[in-house]
């Protein structure tokens, strides 16, 4: 038998919140890979790369993913723990915070996930301070709107 995977360079990226909604870090990164739905599960976990020690202060922490199928896988790691206090080593970060959920969202709802990730094309990164200057003006604008929509500003 004979298996053809289509090996493509896919972007990902992500925006980190405070328990308020504030903004606190972004990311960016172009990475190869055959499978989408593991790209989904790569961006949970690059996120563990670039946490800051103060992140864990926070009240806890909500991960939004637009695919079902890693939500179930990671509702089901977080799951087992509870119960075995059994976790896979890579997913292991998230017991550092004092709570984790995980909510589904449409992809046309993740604006700012969907900018980094484009943004990524050109270059992988990571923004910390929303004063850094070479944050594009899109993704201001999309992050002015999202926090006016939660009563931020």
């Amino acid at each position: 038998m004979l298996l053809f995977y289509q090996i493509m360079w896919l972007d990902l990226g992500g925006v980190a919140r405070d328990d308020k909604g504030r903004f606190l870090i972004a990311f960016g990164v172009n990475t190869m890979h055959w499978d989408i739905s593991q790209v989904e599960l790569m961006a949970v976990l690059y996120f563990k790369n670039i946490i800051r020690e103060g992140m864990f202060e926070a009240q806890g922490i909500i991960i939004e993913v637009d695919n079902y199928n890693i939500l179930e896988i990671l509702q089901s790691a977080m799951n087992t723990w509870k119960v075995s206090k059994c976790i896979e080593d890579n997913l292991s970060f998230l017991l550092d915070f004092k709570q984790v959920l995980f909510s589904y969202t449409k992809r046309d709802c993740n604006k700012l996930v969907d900018i980094c990730a484009n943004l990524a094309l050109k270059n992988s990164f990571v923004w910390d301070d929303i004063s850094f200057e070479d944050i594009p003006p899109s993704f201001l604008f999309c992050l002015k709107e999202e926090c006016d929509s939660l009563g931020l500003l």
